[in-house]
């Protein structure tokens, strides 16, 4: 009896796993999303009655449900680090078991399931995932639309949370009908079935087709881009097998394939310009004047190109957990991972990337892991603690339009990138390599994550990938071009500059304060209940 107890457990953990991980690429199961949490809740009663050790054990099965869809849907990091895949499985599935104990120590005290609560525990868990230093928001349940961005065309009221939040209430009205199937008549339940379908399936849906349809006319004005995939592989050529300035050259060629007098922008990707170019001297780097070369050929046009790059602290300089010190000389730097904008006319304009990778550009909390910086992974270029900048920062020229640098990983944290848009970005401009993982669906969630932010903020994407998928997308999260995996690629395309703003863009992740506000009022009176 207890060991069938048990096998009924593991059952309902997998059937979880596997429903949300056939979601998400490349399976493309999309509505398997809707029912991801029915297991779980029946996991939570199925405990809540039969176990006195109810806490303990619903951690142990909820945890393996959300470790097991974690591995599922991102195993590729695998392909760059097995420890930091590891890491990145426990520490991601960790967090998420936490609305489930809550839930139930909600339903233990009540008697019965208050769905709202965990709804509002759980996005409150993925609010956290922009914000914390172990920061990972890759499996944010709203993500699961990016394949298929017509369903998902009021993002640009509620971004990406508000997907999840649509799926959180489908799984919530599923579970109460199946909970109480039994005692309803039939008539009852046809009717239960039809309102429920309409209201929370149906109506989201006509909601987005709405909107796809009626999308204010097209922009008047419209900027000539080139975007450069060199294809050089970041475990051989990219990082040591190819001198900085062949690759620099190769690249420059491959926009020759393209350009002409009406070419005004051409996005070179991610690390681009690598080998630590000096920032206190940026204009005289050998790299930016091989770039002004070309330049001299094409003075109409901007470049925009990621680097890598450190810039030397003066000794009054005041020195941050980034900084290190210089082997053989009692002197300090910061390394980036930066973006770099070149043109005729204007200064040298720089960014570093804000949103770092958790154990490969940052070490989390460095008051408290700093000794453990030396174990960060080494995906080329810089490895250890990385500088930022604090916020966004917004490419100006004299071309008149605003571009957003987007480097790699911040293209996952929709906020971040209507911050972009605040500041007056015209034209999202990713720059990314995701050739690390290979020919997995890392890359292509990757890509597809991208058509989120263009809805979010109802702004083009022009996205520039080492390696991966290179593309423009369109503001309804519509692909007008994507190059091939893997492949030396050069594409142009004129996009459209669009303004305003959206409600997303303009209000941010207004959804999540609001049940951020229910998870801890009611987490609050749960204590209190408790004490009492």
């Amino acid at each position: 009896m207890e060991k069938n107890k048990h096998l009924h457990y593991v059952a309902h953990s997998i059937l979880a796993a596997l429903l949300f991980t056939l979601a998400w690429q490349p399976f493309y199961l999309l509505p398997l999303a809707f029912l991801g949490f029915v297991p779980i809740f029946r996991l939570e009663r199925k405990i809540r009655a039969q176990e006195e050790n109810s806490y303990a054990w619903l951690f142990v099965y909820a945890w393996l449900a959300f470790l097991l869809w974690n591995i599922g849907s991102v195993w590729w990091i695998w392909n760059a680090s097995s420890g930091g895949a590891i890491a990145a499985f426990i520490i991601n599935s960790m967090p998420m078991v936490l609305p489930v104990l809550l839930f139930h120590a909600r339903n233990r005290l009540n008697a019965k399931s208050n769905y709202t609560f965990f709804m509002a525990c759980w996005l409150s868990i993925e609010f956290l995932q922009f914000h914390w230093d172990f920061a990972f928001p890759w499996l944010i349940l709203g993500n699961v639309f990016s394949y298929l961005p017509i369903l998902a065309q009021w993002y640009e009221f509620t971004g990406v949370l508000g997907g999840s939040l649509w799926i959180l209430l489908v799984n919530v009205e599923l579970d109460k009908i199946l909970s109480n199937w039994k005692a309803m008549p039939l008539d009852w339940r046809k009717q239960q079935v039809l309102n429920k379908v309409f209201f929370y399936v149906l109506a989201p849906m006509f909601l987005s087709f709405y909107l796809w349809n009626t999308l204010p006319t097209q922009a008047t004005k419209k900027v000539d881009m080139v975007l450069v995939q060199p294809n050089f592989d970041p475990y051989s050529d990219k990082f040591g097998g190819i001198s900085e300035e062949q690759q620099v050259n190769q690249m420059l060629q491959l926009a020759a394939q393209k350009m002409d007098a009406k070419v005004q922008y051409v996005v070179l990707p991610e690390t681009a310009l690598q080998g630590m170019l000096l920032e206190n001297n940026l204009a005289s780097e050998p790299l930016v004047q091989q770039v002004k070369e070309f330049l001299t050929a094409h003075p109409h046009v901007v470049i925009v190109a990621g680097m890598d790059s450190y810039y030397e602290l003066s000794a009054n300089e005041p020195r941050g957990f980034a900084a290190r010190k210089f082997k053989n000389a009692d002197a300090y730097y910061e390394a980036y991972n930066a973006a770099l904008q070149i043109n005729s006319y204007d200064s040298l304009q720089v960014y570093h990337k804000s949103k770092l990778v958790p154990g490969v550009e940052k070490m989390p909390y460095p008051q408290l892991f700093k000794f453990l910086e030396k174990f960060t992974i080494d995906l080329g270029g810089t490895a250890g603690s990385l500088g930022q900048d604090k916020e966004s920062k917004v490419f100006k020229s004299y071309h008149k339009v605003g571009i957003a640098p987007i480097i790699c990983y911040e293209s996952v944290f929709p906020n971040f990138i209507a911050s972009y848009v605040r500041k007056g970005a015209d034209v999202l401009c990713i720059i990314t390599n995701d050739g690390w993982w290979g020919n997995t669906p890392g890359y292509r969630q990757h890509f597809d994550y991208s058509r989120l932010r263009a809805i979010e903020n109802r702004r083009a994407v022009a996205r520039s990938a080492n390696t991966g998928v290179s593309g423009f997308i369109d503001r309804d999260g519509s692909v007008w071009q994507a190059t091939p995996y893997w492949e030396k690629a050069v594409i142009r395309q004129a996009v459209p500059v669009y303004t305003g703003e959206t409600f997303y863009t303009r209000y941010g992740d207004w959804l999540s304060y609001i049940f951020l506000f229910i998870a801890i009022s009611d987490s609050f009176t749960l204590f209190l209940k408790r004490k009492i």
